[in-house]
């Protein structure tokens, strides 16, 4: 777990990413669906870190793009929400349906300036379902499958469906070829 501090200068300059992702994602998210100004906003904003075999589609929301790192193969539908600064991977053949917000910073309950931070981790050919939100520190095992509307708030055990407010174990689940 990394602790940021909102009021000192080490957080402060961590800002400028933070613009420049706003600005990227503002740029991706007026072009055209699919049009050369969309594709060239992209490559801007993720400058190589995207594989060309993965796709993320608009509008977009990834506050800290240097924070935010996807594997091959991966698909990401419309409306991903980030907040990314304690790290977002993003594995393999990983499944990412619309709405989905992936949140890894948290306030301290006691000082609001202080930001706790970590890791999202989603292995490879898990699934995230529409609108689910998964939390700071959260790993989604291989293969794992996380339902609609779901808030993941402890690791996800590979191979295993999971869903609901908290998000809880429904069943297991085969594994497949893109594991």
């Amino acid at each position: 777990m990394q602790i940021y501090d909102m009021t000192q200068p080490a957080y402060q300059q961590l800002q400028a990413e933070f613009t420049t992702s706003r600005q990227g994602c503002f740029a991706i998210n007026t072009s055209a669906p699919d049009s050369p100004q969309q594709r060239a906003a992209m490559a801007d904003l993720f400058q190589d870190a995207l594989p060309a075999d993965s796709t993320i589609w608009a509008p977009v929301k990834i506050d800290r793009i240097h924070h935010f790192h996807v594997g091959h193969h991966a698909f990401i539908n419309h409306d991903l929400t980030t907040v990314a600064l304690g790290g977002i991977y993003i594995g393999d053949n990983v499944q990412i349906a619309p709405g989905v917000t992936l949140l890894t910073a948290n306030h301290d309950i006691a000082h609001m300036n202080i930001l706790k931070t970590a890791p999202i981790r989603i292995e490879a050919g898990a699934w995230i379902g529409a609108n689910a939100t998964i939390l700071p520190g959260v790993t989604v095992g291989t293969g794992a499958i996380v339902g609609a509307g779901a808030v993941v708030t402890k690791n996800v055990a590979p191979h295993t469906l999971v869903g609901g407010n908290p998000a809880k174990f429904i069943k297991a689940v085969a594994q497949t070829s893109h594991d």
